[in-house]
């Protein structure tokens, strides 16, 4: 079953804030009693808020209540770890993202419009002297993160419903009043039939999302269990918790952090395919291992290819997401990745429903399902493998698709070799 916007929203706003508060209290930034008090408010309003007695219960206001609690619990932790130069204060641009994603544009401009007024009250309360621009600048930096990306957000709304609104189909002209024109007969069908949907590009960065903002979940489930127990977080599973977390940042359009070289822009971006699928594939284990079994074979320690690192995570997201979604329980997906020639290779099987002859030969087309998924009522939009074929084809990878109705599906992909990375 799939999240609601609101359950999504409060699983991602409740795990960033532990992963920070859990870091915060392990490298001593505060007093630990106060944050593990504050990381206690986040998990329990969390946990009280998602109940479904309680968020019917309160109905249109269990939004703006958690967005509320969001800032307090976030703002009385900044305070415990510097004010507005706290590690904190990373999360209030995310949370715009997340509010504008998953609650709308009215719950974003009230999350960046209580970001500006709460470093204002940091900074007065806490007497940080703002004379001379080595101390104004960060300060600034920090308070306007929020309202900043608020704008860049709207800007590429607007841009996007624009678009969408002078595209000639729809424009209407002064030579050719709406009464004077009469409907054509015959043409409208074909029409429909061959002319592709209209891009959502909003709907394809929800549909990516929803793959980090589980994980971020399972690995939130499994700190807070080890936290429960009285122990310290699995190194490991912050790592991957900070990664889901720096995808999720990338697909909202979140900027990369300072302190990484510009340059760096510049180069030609490498990727490690076993690195990737192996955290790809724990963590899907986590969140699936129950229901079917997922085992990944590596014919080489590294693969290095020449691709975006981020890139390549939603293609194989993508890829894996509709593995595991169309396979039954007690089912397999398999991911092997090894070498071909000059390009790696990654080859994802499943024992899934598979396709017929005329599903597969559409299944790269944007926004189309086939008629089983849409029969065994499986959620979805149609976006992965097409988004994921763009995806790999702009990193100058290929994808193809073997299926057969009933015993399931098997996606290639072939990257270039990173040059002397064979």
């Amino acid at each position: 079953m799939t999240a609601s916007p609101f359950t999504a929203h409060r699983a991602a706003a409740a795990g960033l804030f532990t992963l920070f508060s859990l870091i915060a209290i392990v490298l001593g930034l505060g007093d630990p009693r106060l944050l593990a008090l504050a990381l206690g408010g986040a998990l329990g309003s969390f946990l009280l808020l998602t109940r479904p007695p309680v968020r019917d219960a309160l109905g249109p206001f269990a939004a703006p209540l958690a967005v509320v609690a969001d800032l307090a619990l976030l703002f009385c932790a900044m305070s415990l770890t510097g004010g507005v130069f706290s590690p904190y204060a990373l999360l209030l641009p995310t949370g715009v993202a997340l509010s504008w994603h998953c609650e709308g544009k009215a719950a974003a401009r009230f999350f960046a419009a209580a970001s500006l007024l709460g470093c204002a009250a940091l900074v007065t309360l806490g007497r940080i002297p703002t004379v001379g621009a080595v101390q104004l600048f960060p300060i600034v930096g920090v308070a306007l993160a929020a309202p900043a990306l608020l704008v860049a957000l709207e800007i590429a709304a607007a841009a996007s419903a624009s678009g969408t609104a002078a595209s000639p189909a729809s424009a209407p002209t002064a030579d050719a009043p709406s009464i004077a024109a009469p409907p054509p007969v015959a043409a409208p069908a074909p029409r429909a039939v061959l002319e592709p949907p209209a891009r959502d590009r909003e709907a394809e960065i929800l549909h990516d999302l929803r793959s980090p903002l589980s994980v971020i979940r399972v690995y939130t489930d499994l700190i807070q269990e080890a936290a429960r127990r009285g122990e310290l977080p699995n190194p490991d599973y912050l790592g991957n918790l900070a990664r889901e977390i720096e995808l999720a940042e990338r697909l909202v359009g979140v900027p990369a952090p300072p302190a990484e070289p510009l340059e760096r822009l510049e180069k030609p971006q490498n990727a490690d395919l076993v690195e990737i699928l192996g955290s790809l594939a724990t963590a899907y284990r986590l969140a699936h291992g129950g229901r079917i079994r997922i085992e990944f074979i590596a014919e080489r320690p590294q693969l290095p290819v020449t691709s975006d690192p981020v890139a390549l995570q939603r293609a194989f997201r993508n890829v894996l997401d509709n593995a595991i979604k169309y396979t039954p329980d007690g089912g397999e997906v398999r991911i092997r990745a090894g070498a071909a020639g000059p390009q790696a290779f990654v080859v994802v099987k499943d024992t899934g429903m598979g396709m017929s002859p005329e599903e597969r030969e559409r299944a790269f087309d944007y926004a189309f399902r086939g008629a089983g998924a849409v029969a065994a009522g499986t959620r979805g939009k149609g976006l992965g493998l097409a988004v994921t074929k763009e995806i790999l084809e702009s990193n100058g990878g290929k994808i193809s698709l073997s299926s057969e109705a009933g015993y399931g599906s098997e996606v290639t992909i072939l990257l270039p070799f990173q040059r002397n990375g064979r």
